[in-house]
This record gives C-alpha cells, sequence and structure tokens, in this order.
C-alpha cells in the first residue's frame, strides 16, 4: 500500500523521506527565530555539548538497577530513579538539537545517520515512558510497573548505546571502537610496506637505485620517469607520500571511512576511477586537487586537514615533487612535448566534463549563498543540492552557482525558490538529475520543455505550483518519469484523471488526497 498526504508518499526509502521530512521542518525553523535560523543552528550545535549526558546517565542508572536485580533488591535505587529522569529530560534535548544540527549543517543523509537519528528518538521517547512508569512502580508495591521499569530502563540504556555508537561512526569512521585493537589487514600491511619501502632496493622494479631523502634510501614504486642521473631525487609515494597520508589523510580517506567517495589509503585507489576525477594529476601539481587543499589556509572552510595540525611545508614539497615527477605514471614533459614547443601546457577541452577544481569552486560558490551542497552519502561521489532554505530564495541567476556539478548533480531541491519560467532554461544542461523539487514556486507550463529535456528525471515534485492541464498533458510524455506531484497547483481533478489514463505507470499525485493500492 502506497499512502499519499499532500506531496508526500510514504513508501519512499526510509533516507529520502527523513531528507525531505528534515529539509521541511528546518524551513519552518529558518522561518522562525532570526528569519535566517541561525539561532536554531546554534542550537543544533550544541548537540555534541548536551547529548553525552543522556548517555552516561541513562547507562549507569541501568548499570545500578541491574545490579539490585542481581541483589534481588525490591524497591528502586533513588539515584538509578533521578538518573533516569534528567536522562529523559537530557535524551529529547539532545535528540532535538541533533535533528537540528544534521540539517543546518548539511549532514549526508545515510544509513549511519538515519540509524543514529532514530535510535536517538527511540532512546528518548522510551526514557520518559520509564521514567514515568517508575514513578508508578517504584516502590515495588505495583509489581508489574516496577519490573517494566527496571528492564524498560536497561533496554533504553542499550539503544543508547547502540545509538551513540552509529554517531560515533558518522564522525571517526566505521568500527573505530574495534580498529584500534583490532586493526584492519589492509591497514597494517600498508604501514608494513611504508615501513620497508625505505630500505627495499628498487632494482626489482626499474633496475636502478634512486637516491631518496636518505642516503640509503631508493625507491620501490612502479617505473614512473625514467632517471638518467642518479643524483636526481626521486620521491617515492610509499617511502614519501603513503606515510604523510596514513597520517593526515586516511582517516577520512581510507578503507574505514571514504569522505567524499575519495581513498588515498594506496595509489591503485588515489587513481581509481575516471581520470577526470583524480584528486592529483601526473605532472601537474598546481591543477591536482590534494594540493590545493592542504596549500589552502588554516582558516579556510575547505582546508585539509580540516581538524589537527596541517602539513608542514616539508610535507607539502615531498607532494609537490611526487606530483609533478609523474606520480608513478607517464613523463609529464610528454604532454608538453606532444602540444609542441610554442603551445604551451596541455589544456582541458571546453567539452570535456568539469574536473574535480570546477565541482569544488561550485560548491564554494553554492556554499557562499548558505546552499546546502555534497556528496549524497559518504560513500558516494554523486551530489545533492537543497536552496530550499536560503534567504532571500534561490532565483534565476543563482543557478549560475550550479556550473561544474553537471556530471555529479542527481538530486535538487528548489522548494520556495523565486525560480521563473524564463529563467531554468539553464537547468536542462544537469542531464544526471534524477529528482526535483521545484514545489511552492511560481514555475508552471513554461518549465516543461526545460524539465522534459532531464533524460535521467523520475521523480519530481510541483506541489504548490501553476503548473496547468495542459503542462500536465505534455509532462507526462517524459519516458523516465515515475512519480510526480502536482496537488494545490492550477492542475484539476479531470487533467489528473486524464494524465492517468495516458501514463497508467506513472505515479500521479494530483489536488485530493488518495490511497492507491498496487
Amino acid at each position: 500500500m502506497r499512502r499519499f498526504n499532500g506531496d508526500r508518499c510514504v513508501t519512499d526509502s526510509p533516507i529520502w523521506l527523513l531528507s525531505d521530512f528534515s529539509a521541511n521542518l528546518s524551513l519552518v525553523l529558518a522561518d522562525g527565530v532570526g528569519g535566517d535560523g541561525r539561532w536554531w543552528r546554534f542550537l543544533g550545535r550544541l548537540h555534541p555539548l548536551i547529548v553525552h549526558f543522556p548517555i552516561g546517565l541513562a547507562i549507569v542508572a541501568a548499570v545500578v538497577e541491574f545490579v539490585n536485580i542481581l541483589r534481588r533488591r525490591g524497591d528502586a535505587s533513588p539515584f538509578a530513579f533521578t538518573a533516569t529522569g534528567f536522562a529523559a529530560v537530557a535524551a529529547c534535548f539532545a535528540a532535538w538539537f541533533g535533528w537540528l544540527n544534521a540539517d543546518f549543517e548539511g549532514a549526508n543523509a545515510d544509513n549511519t545517520l538515519f540509524l543514529h537519528r532514530w535510535l536517538g528518538v527511540a532512546a528518548a521517547v522510551g526514557l520518559v515512558v520509564v521514567f514515568l512508569v517508575g514513578v508508578a512502580g517504584r516502590d515495588g508495591v505495583r509489581l508489574r510497573a516496577f519490573n517494566g521499569y527496571r528492564w524498560g530502563l536497561i533496554v533504553c540504556a542499550i539503544v543508547v548505546g547502540v545509538g551513540s555508537h552509529f554517531g560515533g561512526e558518522m564522525v571517526y569512521g566505521s568500527g573505530y571502537l574495534t580498529k584500534v585493537i583490532f586493526p584492519p589487514a589492509s591497514k597494517v600491511a600498508l604501514v608494513e610496506d611504508s615501513e620497508s619501502a625505505g630500505v627495499n632496493s628498487s632494482s626489482e622494479s626499474n633496475g636502478s637505485n634512486v637516491a631518496g631523502s636518505d642516503a640509503g634510501r631508493t625507491n620501490s614504486d612502479p617505473p614512473g620517469i625514467p632517471i638518467e642521473d642518479a643524483s636526481v631525487k626521486t620521491v617515492s609515494f610509499r617511502a614519501d607520500v603513503l606515510p604523510i597520508l596514513m597520517d593526515r589523510c586516511v582517516e577520512c580517506h581510507g578503507p574505514d571511512k571514504v569522505k567524499g567517495g575519495l581513498r588515498m589509503d594506496t595509489e591503485a585507489e588515489l587513481f581509481a576511477g575516471d581520470s577526470e576525477w583524480w584528486s592529483v594529476i601526473p605532472g601537474q601539481p598546481d591543477d591536482s586537487l590534494l594540493l590545493q587543499r592542504v596549500e589552502l589556509p588554516a582558516d579556510d572552510p575547505d582546508v585539509m586537514p580540516p581538524k589537527g595540525e596541517m602539513l608542514t611545508t616539508e610535507q607539502i614539497e615531498l607532494i609537490r615533487e611526487w606530483i609533478a615527477s609523474g606520480a608513478g605514471h607517464a613523463d609529464p614533459g610528454q604532454a608538453a612535448e606532444a602540444a609542441g614547443p610554442d603551445e604551451g601546457p596541455t589544456t582541458v577541452d571546453q567539452g570535456a566534463p568539469p574536473s574535480a577544481a570546477a565541482i569544488q569552486v561550485a560548491v564554494g560558490s553554492l556554499r557562499e549563498r548558505q546552499i546546502v551542497v555534497g556528496p549524497i552519502s559518504q560513500s558516494d561521489t554523486d551530489f545533492d543540492v537543497n536552496a530550499s532554505l536560503v534567504k532571500p530564495p534561490f532565483a534565476d541567476e543563482d543557478l549560475s552557482r550550479l556550473d561544474g556539478l553537471q556530471p555529479v548533480l542527481v538530486w535538487a531541491n528548489f522548494a520556495r525558490s523565486a525560480l521563473t519560467d524564463a529563467g531554468i532554461g539553464s537547468l536542462g544542461e544537469f542531464d544526471r538529475i534524477t529528482r526535483l523539487r521545484i514545489d511552492n514556486t511560481e514555475l508552471g507550463d513554461g518549465a516543461v520543455e526545460t524539465l522534459l529535456a532531464l533524460p535521467a528525471l523520475e521523480w519530481l515534485n510541483m506541489f504548490g505550483t501553476k503548473l496547468t492541464d495542459a503542462g500536465l498533458a505534455r509532462l507526462v510524455s517524459h519516458p523516465g518519469l515515475t512519480r510526480l506531484y502536482c496537488g494545490e497547483s492550477a492542475v484539476t481533478a479531470a487533467g489528473v484523471q486524464a494524465a492517468r489514463e495516458s501514463r497508467p505507470d506513472l505515479m500521479i499525485v494530483g489536488p485530493e488526497l488518495e490511497t492507491i493500492i498496487n
């Protein structure tokens, strides 16, 4: 059964529904205090501070009552009962602040966030119920209520612990509690390789000794640039670069946590996939996103690493030399030679997909406008843009800020924006968009041609727009469209019925509330 209420279908995936509901909740809050949501955002950032209170109080209270169960005590511990009350109140605030924090800070709506968020909500509700049950059965007279209080408290403590575990994984990556004691085999091998690379001979790989940063160190990397002069220094990935990445980057860009879809724990992963998206461009250090990010000022929001000490000048220079020397790939001089002596460095074709640097420029421009943008999950390179919360509303001139995201943008939310039929045309360049929200806008039939030009579009929300029956009749001709919301628009019930008859496979939610059973 699929139930529709307004413009929502409750059988959507939990993660998408969670993101959709959160965006609307945040919009209501943003329209409240301060108009721009800055005070609500401030409360959201208190989540890490307050969340530790219910965790500690609930677990300690549960331990005390569990000991009392073993000791067969017939009354509740005054300490545990009081701690449960405080934990219930603190858990409610922690869940609320956490919800705000995830929405206003643009957290990725992946499975980890979904579990952390809803386990937190369940724990908060459970602790409130347990405390109220404990009020009724605290003295042990009402035995059923008393037992419910004790065992309910223990269950809530377990839920709090599991929810906290997922919260830790969001920040520190998967396996945060166990990887110190039981490090992944791949990471152990990497460390051993990096330690031994400085003393292994490179004769097996390139048949020659190359001077490293120490006199006795040689290069064990696969052959890159032919070296004729043994006095020339060649930087090795394993001996020089990998130890830096392992120390400062792999925690967020390794096998446990693949932030932004980028892994840097092996050379193979660093150069995996389409070369257009490599963060390292062999022979071109100034165009390599990796080097650009580590060279940013400490106060720049995009500097890497974002926490802890920045890379030293020496470490940055080692990475620069490694990239300039070809990064273990073809001789960078070959590109210049192919271009000819007077043509300068090789440039990317204007018709080629935008580079990672272009994506970064677009992300920076959007965030400058306070628009939420980022990968749709920690392990995905596809992007989601949510411009529904910004003040003043997202307008036609803001569409230029999206330039560079054409190959990666798959979800877009322009609800309550100031987009017009005349200005939305440039959105037709984003041929990977699958989900699009333009609800509660002034858009109407004039935007239909642009929407039809989006070949990957599957899910479209035009709730509360100026779409008419004529525009709807044109929209249903889109072969890939599977779901369309057009309630509270200029569309009539008769127009919806006609559209459904012409496209029975297309789920259309019209002006009325309804239940559709498949």
